[in-house]
């Protein structure tokens, strides 16, 4: 349990979580706008332009990791491992080289998300200022790392709630940190409201409206149970991918994820003419939408994408694994809507994101408002939500994240 907070205490909580969320939105903003802008031009440029952009990425990340951030491409799971009191607190002077290895992964079109990177990010602030400013100093340093989490999710993805529910449940599996809600919504709505005042607030994967009918329901159940045996696979080999990048030579490693990562690329461009093996995973999920895609093609780019991704974790790269479930559960989604001969693509495509996203992760309420906040249609909260329910039946006590825990700790100052 936390110790009983006294009300100038609850004040200057809040004040320091808008610090944090506001530090960290600017900052992840940096960030997202560097990769974004670079994603977009390599998206357009010729194939060898790509494959090189691999290469070069794969082996400059490992490169800085080495030498500017400790050897350690962890994010996320330092994020969990410092709020369940480990005695790995957070670097912050590594922060700074591991989130520039963050931009050389995403930049280079490598298939690994900036959740984590900016969960990191705001762990490192909160420290930062917990640890300088006088009046924080008293302050549970968990309710600060929360509030930055929070805010650097809802800042990279433009889903606030997302980003707060995320901040919660990301350190448990089938648990929730309920002490820490306050600073996870004052750390997201105000990392936000930082992007949106240079962004907008248009959404990142827009999907028209779809009637929703009792038969979705069942549907959603049935894509459900595939994401979630298949998220239990990949997490499993993701757990062997993490092992193999703490064995191998820095060098060696990103020079084998580099020569892997273009392999992917080209299988990928030679099933469907599109980089689908490229980039965090957006553009991959928007190939699945096209209902033409036949269920061959669509197992065959998700086991590129499974390989891609698995590839980046053993090698090093610094990024997260939001994004690129996200992309694997719109495949699946695709490919079970194609089986089943529906006509609403986009709807499968969308709870498939859901149900993987939660199932891996063990994230589910962040997962359904993920997908009704990118989206912009809350409609899809109904079967995204029976959808990860079946997920989670299957996908037992397994996550991406070995850092997990079922239980609430006690307050880490």
């Amino acid at each position: 349990m936390q110790d009983k907070v006294v009300p100038h205490q609850w004040v200057r909580m809040v004040i320091g979580s808008a610090i944090v969320g506001f530090l960290t939105g600017l900052i992840m903003l940096a960030v997202k706008s560097l990769v974004h802008e670079s994603e977009k031009k390599l998206l357009e440029a010729d194939p060898w332009v790509i494959a090189a952009a691999l290469m070069v990425g794969a082996v400059a990340t490992v490169l800085i990791v080495r030498y500017l951030a400790a050897r350690s491409p962890s994010t996320t799971d330092r994020y969990i491992d410092q709020f369940h009191g480990e005695d790995h607190p957070i670097e912050v002077g590594h922060a700074p080289g591991r989130l520039a290895a963050s931009v050389t992964t995403g930049a280079s079109g490598i298939p690994m998300g900036l959740e984590g990177p900016a969960v990191y990010a705001g762990s490192a602030i909160a420290t930062w200022l917990k640890n300088r400013v006088r009046g924080l100093a008293d302050i549970d340093l968990r309710s600060l790392m929360v509030a930055g989490a929070a805010a650097g999710v809802a800042t990279v993805f433009k889903a606030p709630l997302a980003g707060a529910i995320f901040a919660l449940e990301a350190p448990y599996r089938r648990n929730f940190a309920q002490s820490n809600v306050i600073p996870a919504l004052v750390g997201s709505a105000v990392g936000y409201l930082t992007l949106i005042a240079v962004k907008g607030t248009e959404a990142e994967f827009p999907q028209s409206e779809v009637e929703i009918g009792i038969g979705y329901v069942f549907g959603a159940a049935a894509v459900g149970l595939v994401c979630g045996l298949a998220a239990r696979a990949f997490a499993a080999l993701i757990h062997r991918a993490e092992a193999y990048a703490t064995r191998e030579p820095a060098l060696g490693r990103g020079l084998l994820a580099g020569g892997l990562l273009v392999a992917m690329f080209v299988v990928g461009r030679i099933l469907t003419g599109e980089n689908v093996a490229v980039t965090a995973g957006f553009n991959a999920a928007e190939w699945a939408l096209d209902p033409s895609h036949s269920a061959f093609l669509l197992i065959a780019v998700l086991a590129v994408r499974v390989v891609a991704t698995s590839t980046a974790v053993g090698g090093g790269m610094v990024g997260g694994l939001f994004v690129p479930l996200v992309a694997m559960g719109a495949i699946v989604g695709s490919l079970l809507a194609d089986l089943a001969s529906v006509e609403e693509t986009a709807l499968y495509v969308v709870i498939g994101s859901a149900a993987f996203l939660g199932s891996g992760y063990g994230t589910p309420l962040a997962a359904v408002a993920f997908v009704a906040e990118i989206t912009g249609q809350p409609g899809f909260i109904i079967p995204g939500f029976v959808a990860v329910v079946a997920g989670q039946l299957v996908m037992s006590n397994r996550t991406v994240s070995p850092a997990q825990t079922q239980d609430e700790p006690h307050a880490a100052h």
